[in-house]
């Protein structure tokens, strides 16, 4: 096969990241009541999906393939165009039915041929054998969190998709996903960055931290104190052993430098997490969920991607991104005090926020579309 370019690659989830983000801002725009009869559920699960597989695996596996193997062989390439023809038609199927058969089908076959995709990335990698394991563990975890969307069928079978355990299939698939196989691969994508070998022991913990946070998802339906404490003990864990390498980043460049930070930042998060009375908070709270969850993918996941790829974000951007994204965290965390400052609801702030963060996605996903030399 000949090889192939970047922008052929990178076509996908540029185009997938874009497309996630509009949907996004239509749904926030319908969330102010200016849209009547709209179907928010079905618009959300297509927005979630497709941030998420279109987008954020995307782009993660294709760094993988490019910084730990020598070229994607013309199988994998197949693979991969066939996932991308999945998350087209769940994109549009979510949308006019929900979950129901083109959905289910298709988000079904997009997990089979992911496992085929990713078994093929695990037998070509390359490279230090710390960071190997590292990305083998993200794939184990991908694996995992797919045990969530099969206990989905069952369940609704059995009557059970109000139930408790419905919730915790779908926390259990989200955790394996954006906490489990994206953290990991994050990580060795981080470290190889710098060229520095992770300690064996260190990967157990990291693995052993990433199993144990699960249990801060469990919190929102069995409440007890052991619970939440290996949950606190995961991310103990986690924030100490990335902390111990601290030394290794404060010589790198200022983008690199900054990814570690905000990865501690993040970690260091779920440590307060741990605390029963922000535990609490943030359980009963849905504003400060989604401010958690926007910080993990708006905050750092999005950076991360454009950082080590994509090499011209100027620093005009970057400080207009950190505005938007901070400002939507802002409201999130504080509606009612700003919605009395700029006397204006919480909803439209949110919406003018997350238009400030499309407006970048934009810039940044489709100046490469456009430019041959990328």
């Amino acid at each position: 096969m000949k090889s192939v370019s970047v922008k052929q690659l990178w076509f996908y989830p540029l185009v997938f990241g874009v497309l996630g983000a509009l949907i996004g801002l239509i749904l926030r725009y319908a969330f102010t009541g200016a849209i009547s009869g709209f179907p928010f559920k079905n618009v959300l699960h297509s927005h979630s999906h497709i941030m998420l597989l279109g987008f954020l695996f995307n782009a993660l596996v294709l760094l993988l393939w490019s910084k730990f193997t020598q070229h994607i062989d013309r199988r994998s390439y197949q693979y991969y165009i066939a996932m991308q023809i999945c998350i087209a038609v769940m994109m549009v199927a979510f949308i006019i039915q929900g979950y129901a058969l083109i959905s289910i089908l298709f988000s079904t076959l997009h997990l089979w041929i992911s496992y085929i995709f990713l078994i093929r990335l695990w037998k070509r990698i390359e490279g230090d054998k710390s960071l190997m394991n590292l990305i083998k563990i993200g794939i184990v975890f991908d694996f995992i969190s797919s045990l969530g969307p099969y206990a989905l069928g069952p369940l609704m079978v059995l009557d059970l998709s109000t139930s408790l355990w419905y919730q915790q299939a779908i926390f259990f698939y989200l955790h394996f996903q954006y906490l489990g196989s994206f953290f990991v691969w994050l990580l060795a994508l981080l470290f190889q960055k710098i060229s520095i070998p992770l300690k064996q022991r260190h990967g157990l913990g990291i693995t052993i931290g990433t199993v144990l946070l699960y249990t801060h998802s469990l919190d929102y339906n069995f409440e007890h104190w052991l619970i939440n404490g290996l949950g606190g003990i995961g991310a103990v864990l986690l924030f100490m052993i990335l902390f111990n390498y601290k030394k290794y980043f404060k010589n790198q460049d200022s983008t690199v430098r900054t990814m570690y930070y905000m990865v501690l930042l993040m970690v260091g998060v779920n440590v307060l997490g741990s605390i029963p009375f922000l535990a609490n908070l943030v359980e009963t709270n849905r504003f400060i969920l989604i401010a958690y969850l926007h910080f993990l993918f708006l905050g750092l996941y999005i950076p991360f991607i454009w950082a080590f790829l994509l090499k011209r974000v100027t620093i005009k951007i970057w400080i207009f991104y950190a505005i938007a994204v901070l400002f939507s965290e802002a409201i999130l965390i504080f509606p009612s005090f700003l919605s009395h400052l700029f006397s204006i609801s919480v909803m439209w702030l949110l919406f003018i926020a997350y238009l400030g963060v499309f407006l970048v996605i934009c810039i940044v996903h489709l100046k490469p579309l456009f430019n041959t030399n990328t």
